[in-house]
């Protein structure tokens, strides 16, 4: 499948990794501050009637992951007696393309064969690791004697890759612009301080995605929605992000919390949304809070032993 790629190089620390809901809610906000809040409106409006109609929205985004990998493909699992092999498997997280694409024809029997015959090389790592940190007095901006914090962040070795589909060649420049735009304003928590600050090295590129056009299954690339019957492969997680910007100071700053998929998660009939999470309280009057469940997808043809 072609698609455009845009290579980040992380400049810091990061409080979560860089998945494509919040991607796409950094966008949102990108957007709101370089063309207005008529344009943010008008994007999230175009998103939202994209795919009630079963058509491309302006944008579907995958999370990051180590350039040139994709995530490894939740399939039917093989019977490996192999204590060693087995836990070798179990820690496979990201594929290279050319292993990925055969993991995708044959399944978890072609990813074993890599394992035994050394053919599968390491990937960049994901690292996470903790730093002490003082905590501010609010009243007078200095730091608060004796209150020291542990902060949690995920660090990357290697330059990371977004996958993206758009509606119209032009997105695929927008796009670019709006992820300068995030990467100088920081992604996630904790920009403030640092956190969360990438830079754009290249992109758009086209590439080609290993994929089965005529596959019944889709492989996710971001978090998605579970589907509706139970045909797939797939691991949950619960979610209930904090609202960003000014938002994060709300009455209740949390957002309405969900069940979802994780990337990697194979299923026949996916439910792609964008899915209103607004709080109890609604952060101001007449503001409403959406969370992308429309990820970049591939089409694959699950085998069965």
């Amino acid at each position: 499948m072609k698609v455009f790629a845009y290579d980040l190089k992380p400049m810091s620390g990061f409080r979560e990794p860089l998945r494509s809901s919040t991607l796409w809610g950094h966008l949102a906000w990108a957007v709101r501050e370089l063309k207005g809040e008529a344009s943010l409106l008008g994007w999230i409006e175009e998103h939202r009637r994209a795919i009630e109609e079963g058509r491309h929205p302006p944008v579907r985004l995958s999370s990051a992951f180590p350039k040139d990998t994709l995530p490894r493909p939740m399939l039917p699992p093989v019977l490996v007696e192999d204590t060693v092999l087995r836990k070798r498997a179990k820690a496979v997280r990201w594929l290279p393309l050319d292993a990925f694409a055969q993991v995708a024809a044959r399944g978890e029997a072609a990813l074993l064969e890599l394992i035994e015959n050394d053919r599968l090389p390491a990937t960049a790592t994901q690292g996470r690791s903790s730093r002490t940190r003082v905590a501010m007095d609010r009243r007078t901006g200095a730091a608060a004697a004796g209150r020291l914090f542990e902060e949690a962040l995920y660090w990357y070795s290697e330059t990371l890759t977004i996958y993206a589909k758009t509606s119209a060649p032009n997105e695929a420049t927008q796009l670019a612009e709006l992820l300068e735009f995030v990467g100088w304003m920081g992604y996630g928590g904790g920009s403030s301080a640092g956190n969360g600050w990438f830079k754009l090295m290249d992109g758009p590129r086209e590439v080609v995605l290993p994929s089965q056009p005529d596959g019944a299954y889709a492989l996710l690339l971001g978090p998605g929605l579970p589907p509706q019957s139970g045909d797939g492969w797939w691991r949950t997680e619960t979610y209930w992000g904090r609202m960003g910007r000014g938002f994060a100071t709300a009455a209740v700053p949390f957002k309405r919390p969900y069940l979802r998929l994780v990337e990697g998660s194979v299923v026949r009939k996916p439910r792609p949304r964008l899915l209103e999470v607004t709080p109890p309280v609604a952060p101001a009057e007449g503001v409403s809070v959406w969370e992308n469940l429309d990820p970049l997808m591939l089409p694959l043809e699950v085998r069965r032993e």
